[in-house]
């Protein structure tokens, strides 16, 4: 993990120079333009290029693509944390929030009881609770307070185990 205060211009050079793969990360206080609250940006970039960009506000409204660039180039320096990934391991994270009837909600499909969950991860157990069919993944990862990528690999987990399904909005 490593940290750069730039802005957006200089940060986009940095990862396109050493061909970066992984996950920026940024908290804004004041929020963008469009927004006008605090907000966390999301970019993920793959080989040095920008694979998608969100800006999340705290109340759940985003921005994605070229309108989340575009205020990106306004706000100056930030402050980004890079978390590096191999190649791999992007392509099945999900950073985009959910389009409105399109993206997946995660639901249960399987009845569990504690018995049967006892031997999961902390964070297994939290994500298939949250699993309700109504949470995107980018609203589990803000409850849980974790990155997307790894609620969408915890999602994997359960869904290959036959305990979730991922769906469109109920």
């Amino acid at each position: 993990m490593s940290t750069y205060t730039l802005d957006f211009d200089t940060i986009q050079q940095v990862m396109r120079a050493h061909r970066k793969t992984g996950i920026l990360y940024a908290e804004v206080a004041s929020g963008v333009m469009k927004l006008r609250e605090s907000c966390r940006i999301e970019i993920k970039i793959i080989a040095g290029d920008i694979a998608a960009c969100t800006i999340v506000g705290s109340s759940g409204r985003y921005l994605t693509g070229n309108e989340a660039t575009q205020e990106l180039a306004r706000l100056g320096r930030i402050r980004w944390t890079f978390t590096p990934q191999q190649v791999g391991a992007t392509s099945g994270a999900s950073i985009v929030p959910p389009e409105r009837d399109t993206s997946p909600y995660p639901r249960r499909v399987a009845y569990l009881d504690q018995e049967q969950m006892r031997n999961w991860p902390r964070l297994h157990r939290s994500v298939f609770a949250l699993a309700d069919g109504t949470k995107s993944i980018i609203k589990i990862a803000e409850v849980l307070v974790v990155p997307p990528e790894i609620v969408n690999k915890v999602l994997q987990d359960l869904q290959s185990i036959g305990a979730i399904t991922m769906g469109s909005r109920n």
